[in-house]
């Protein structure tokens, strides 16, 4: 990873650079952005590019500390939907050289369809279009940039991705001790990300693509490497006290160990836990009691989600409105934003913290189905030759029953989402792109 470092010393600069323009430089970053990232892409440096998209959405996820006069990363969220437009840009101009292409966005085309559909009743139509329009080209674009990256650099390339997140992780812990005005939030570790439980949904994604690329052999790592990756995932997990994240990266392992034993077994075993999952929680309460863990658990709030049950009971009621199509993108964001002040005297605070309900406010029945249809058919496919899918869907199925990321497309976790999947995906495509997996290795 310090290699990793060396070789994009100059590039590193240039964010910093940008950065620093961006929060002391006024209006000097609006010209400035654009074209760095339009120079990357006539260069046909999508490596840059790819990490550009990360790096923005990242930060764009910020949000001002408590009592500051302004937000200072204001223009980075200004300037990220130029993320999708430059991409898709760069792809139609240099498509001959993606081929063949990644199959990854054929599974969602019923998805967006009916979507689509629901932006005749959006009470929003500037931003459902504008929302689905970045959906659609992430979903088009990341596979793209991620399987030429790969044939491009191979193992370099996964081994300069995880030394850009794991440096972007480290920040935020020294920010933790240097700054906690910017680090934490309402005495959580939030990093470098706008809250502590959007950077659980980040670490738990980051860890799971870590697995993967060892898994499939597409990147290597020393042992020394290896242990300063878990390290600063565990312990930014630790500090943000996100249980949706601890849970869901615990779920992930469990089942990643289970598959290696027998898929059939873990199977069984998540069976298990969707038909016991009251008694599987009151086990984990009296262990958090016995053990003393109250206050790190938040064990007062756990049975009411933080307030989350309220949010749900109120989107519900008024998604029977939309109950078959949807509102379109958005529609959830602009039915929550105005009752706001009314939940917030209930006890819930943000939106409704729940993809499968946004996602009904957005698509309907309809759209929901057709949604995860596709990922069953992604899975359908990929175990063919291997099972390890299942544990990946079965972290992320219950890490969205508390967050409602899976509805929005430019935000740090849906690229990373975009990443795993097409990792599966392009496995089965016929080309090169994943390599024979490697033996089970003592982990």
């Amino acid at each position: 990873m310090i290699t990793a470092y060396k070789q994009h010393s100059q590039f590193i600069l240039i964010l910093a650079i940008m950065y620093i323009l961006g929060v002391w430089g006024g209006p000097l970053i609006f010209p400035v952005y654009p074209a760095f990232l339009f120079l990357y892409g006539l260069r046909g440096r999508y490596f840059e590019m790819f990490i550009i998209a990360i790096w923005t959405l990242m930060l764009a996820d910020y949000v001002p500390v408590e009592n500051a006069t302004y937000d200072d990363l204001k223009w980075i969220k200004t300037l990220k939907p130029l993320v999708p437009l430059t991409m898709f840009f760069f792809f139609l101009r240099d498509r001959e050289s993606f081929k063949p292409y990644p199959k990854l966005f054929i599974y969602f085309i019923p998805f967006v369809l009916i979507v689509t559909i629901g932006l005749t009743d959006s009470i929003n139509l500037q931003v459902g279009f504008q929302k689905t329009l970045s959906f659609v080209l992430m979903y088009l674009c990341v596979p793209m940039f991620v399987v030429i990256l790969h044939r491009r650099d191979q193992h370099n390339f996964w081994k300069a991705v995880f030394t850009f997140i794991i440096g972007m992780l480290t920040i935020g812990l020294i920010l933790r001790f240097v700054a906690p005005d910017i680090a934490m939030k309402v005495g959580r570790f939030k990093g470098v990300l706008g809250n502590p439980n959007g950077l659980g949904v980040f670490l738990n994604l980051t860890f799971i693509l870590w697995v993967l690329v060892r898994r499939f052999n597409l990147t290597t790592f020393t042992k020394k490497e290896n242990l300063y990756i878990v390290f600063v995932i565990l312990l930014s997990l630790i500090w943000t006290g996100s249980r949706n994240g601890m849970m869901s990266m615990f779920l992930f392992y469990v089942m990643y160990k289970m598959i290696q034993i027998n898929w059939f077994f873990a199977l069984v075993l998540l069976a298990g836990i969707l038909a016991f999952n009251d008694q599987i929680f009151i086990v984990f309460v009296v262990l958090v009691e016995f053990f003393g863990l109250e206050g790190f658990f938040r064990i007062d709030s756990i049975e009411e989600g933080s307030g989350r049950s309220i949010a749900w009971a109120f989107a519900w009621l008024e998604l029977q409105d939309y109950f078959f199509v949807g509102g379109g993108f958005g529609h959830d964001e602009h039915v929550m934003r105005p009752n706001y002040k009314m939940l917030s005297m209930q006890g819930h605070s943000g939106g409704v913290h729940n993809s499968y309900l946004s996602m009904w406010m957005d698509a309907g029945i309809l759209g929901l189905s057709a949604y995860f249809i596709g990922i069953l058919a992604i899975i359908g496919k990929t175990m063919k030759n291997n099972y390890i899918i299942i544990a990946f869907i079965t972290s992320i199925a219950f890490n969205i029953y508390f967050e409602s990321w899976l509805v929005a497309s430019l935000n740090p976790f849906t690229i990373i989402y975009l990443t795993i999947l097409t990792i599966f995906i392009a496995n089965l495509s016929g080309d090169d792109y994943v390599q024979e997996e490697i033996s089970i290795e003592d982990e």
